[in-house]
């Protein structure tokens, strides 16, 4: 199939994984890179053989070469960037979170079937191989007794707010915070493994800034209870564990999983469950999975693939709504 033209907005590292995993993929062509400051547009140019860069961002939404667009700018303009892409008749690619509310979401989806082109959040880790063997092992359970998710990773720009800064990851003016830069990916694995909760339960320790800086989410099932333990300003080294009825499946981590172990509950035997060497860079299956959707996305099977996504997204984003306004 044709290579997809790629677009770019953003210089972080998350955009240059991006890149090299679309270029490792071998189905995009890296056409143009947006950003405020030519000479960093210039630079991204230069290291991925980017065919043009941008300070322009009415000129970049017009190159007749772009495709598809990432979008990787700080949370509060995924919205209004990846509107103007997709009413450019671009498919849009965005990071986690896609935008800050329920009520964003559902009118950047709509306009993208409105435009014919296909819009998807970039949540990496439910591509990613080793994800989908433990989803498919948990959805094999006889029955779930409940769960504890963990991911809290202390971030070095918390040191910026100890200073008396405000940068934009922890900045309630660019939709920063806890719940949305870590706790969407354990928002996904709950809903992606159990399905949507009857009721959330949240709690949140707000930061100087304003921002969440760390959280709880209790999400309530008909028979069993997921916790979810989230935070940008403390370490955790727990690991994540998911309750059957007769074993406990212990993960070292929701994205990047590499190890996993099966506890007997009762003899407390345990059985390494076998997984695949995490992949160089972990956006590669999210970049395949994208591009083969966008590239013929009426085709029956990537269609289906669009919707589940979306259906999920949908419900994360309604999960994270009543998250944020509980904390």
């Amino acid at each position: 199939m044709t290579k997809l033209g790629l677009g770019t907005i953003g210089t972080s590292g998350i955009t240059e994984q991006f890149i090299e995993a679309a270029q490792l993929s071998d189905m995009y062509v890296y056409q143009g890179v947006y950003s405020r400051h030519m000479d960093k547009a210039d630079e991204f140019k230069k290291r991925y053989n980017a065919a043009t860069a941008y300070d322009d961002f009415d000129a970049f939404l017009n190159d007749s070469t772009i495709d598809v667009v990432y979008v990787a700018s700080p949370n509060s303009l995924h919205f209004s960037q990846a509107k103007a892409v997709i009413e450019h008749n671009k498919h849009a690619i965005v990071e986690k979170p896609m935008v800050a509310s329920l009520e964003k979401w559902t009118e950047l989806t709509e306009l993208a079937k409105e435009k014919g082109v296909v819009v998807v959040e970039a949540a990496r880790h439910i591509f990613e191989p080793n994800f989908i063997k433990i989803t498919d092992m948990i959805k094999g359970f006889e029955g779930i007794s409940g769960a504890t998710l963990t991911y809290s990773k202390y971030s070095s720009r918390y040191d910026n707010v100890l200073a008396g800064e405000e940068p934009p990851i922890f900045s309630p003016k660019f939709a920063g915070g806890a719940a949305n830069d870590l706790g969407i990916y354990t928002v996904y694995a709950a809903l992606r493994w159990f399905g949507k909760p009857e009721a959330v339960h949240a709690f949140s320790h707000t930061i100087s800034t304003g921002a969440d800086g760390l959280g709880t989410a209790i999400l309530r099932y008909e028979n069993f209870d997921v916790t979810l333990h989230y935070g940008k300003i403390v370490t955790a080294t727990v690991p994540s564990e998911v309750y059957s009825l007769d074993q406990t499946l212990v993960l070292d981590a929701i994205t990047g999983l590499e190890k996993a172990e099966l506890v007997d509950a009762k003899t407390r035997e345990s059985q390494t469950v076998e997984l695949d060497k995490s992949a160089d860079n972990p956006l590669i299956w999210e970049a395949k999975a994208f591009a083969k959707v966008m590239q013929d996305p009426n085709e029956k099977e990537n269609k289906e693939a669009l919707n589940e996504w979306l259906r999920l997204s949908y419900n994360v984003h309604q999960v994270l709504d009543q998250i944020r306004s509980q904390a």
